[in-house]
């Protein structure tokens, strides 16, 4: 098999998924990224699938979907093509995308707007407004993706949102969820994505811990969890345990940046964000 075309199925920890699924809205974003010259990993087509999977009565089978993935693995560029594409697909569309760091929703905002630039995608983007706290990018066609960091308070009291993208989900406060859940209540059909790494013991994890426990422990409702990662106690320095968690390496995650990871985290960081082990 060809590297980054295996299924999700075969290299993920856990991939739990809520009942009553009939279909799924991925072929129609898969299509439209292609057009836009966007294509995935065969993780990334699974997780796709599942994201955006329905139930009978057209709704989203997982209203939250939530993914604990090691960096570098490629959920940004996932999570960035499916709102592009469901921006494309739907008028007027409204995503808010949060991070906890002001530096992590710049970063995001800054590979988002590379994304917008493309050629293909140029074609449905209006405009990309930049600027602290105004970061967007706005579509032809009425929709538009609203970046900032939760931090500073980004995100409370906007009204009317669709999509709602938890990034660094393992830094999430009850009070940023029960600000900023409610302007999806509203939305036809909302889809909200909590995205992140274990949580360290000093970071406020307990949402993310929660969605995590009660998904494993086969109590949670139209939740969806995949989680990628090494076997706990394995050795750090292991590469096969290195691909384990990380299915992009070594084809897009080089061992090179594996190590310069390794060299600057410590060693418990980089069992959790690079390995994908929960304490």
């Amino acid at each position: 098999m060809k590297p980054g075309t295996s299924p999700l199925s075969e290299i993920a920890r856990h991939v739990i998924v809520p009942e009553g699924i009939v279909s799924t809205g991925w072929p129609s974003v898969r299509d439209t990224c292609e057009r836009l010259g966007l294509g995935f990993d065969g993780w990334q087509d699974g997780a796709g699938r599942l994201i955006l999977a329905k139930r009978e009565d057209g709704l989203y089978a997982s209203d939250t979907a939530v993914m604990s993935i090691p960096r570098q693995v490629g959920k940004t560029y996932l999570i960035g093509a499916i709102v592009f594409a469901l921006c494309v697909i739907f008028p007027g569309l409204t995503v808010l995308w949060t991070a906890h760091r002001t530096r992590t929703a710049d970063e995001v905002f800054e590979s988002m707007q590379g994304m917008a630039t493309r050629k293909k995608m140029a074609a449905h983007v209006d405009r990309v407004l930049l600027g602290s706290g105004k970061q967007a990018i706005k579509f032809r066609n009425g929709s538009r993706i609203l970046f900032g960091a939760r931090e500073r308070g980004f995100g409370r009291g906007i009204p009317h949102v669709d999509v709602l993208v938890f990034d660094e989900g393992q830094i999430l406060t009850e009070n940023a969820v029960d600000d900023m859940v409610p302007s999806t209540n509203v939305a036809p059909n909302p889809l909200i994505l909590l995205v992140g790494t274990p949580p360290k013991p000093t970071d406020p994890g307990e949402h993310f811990s929660m969605l995590r426990e009660e998904a494993i422990g086969g109590e949670s409702d139209e939740t969806l969890y995949i989680e990628l990662s090494a076997d706990r106690g394995c050795d750090p320095n292991d590469r096969d345990q290195w691909r384990k968690a990380n299915p992009s390496c070594p084809h897009r995650t080089s061992e090179r940046a594996m190590l310069r990871m390794k060299k600057n985290l410590s060693e418990s960081s980089f069992i959790r964000e690079a390995l994908g082990i929960w304490d």
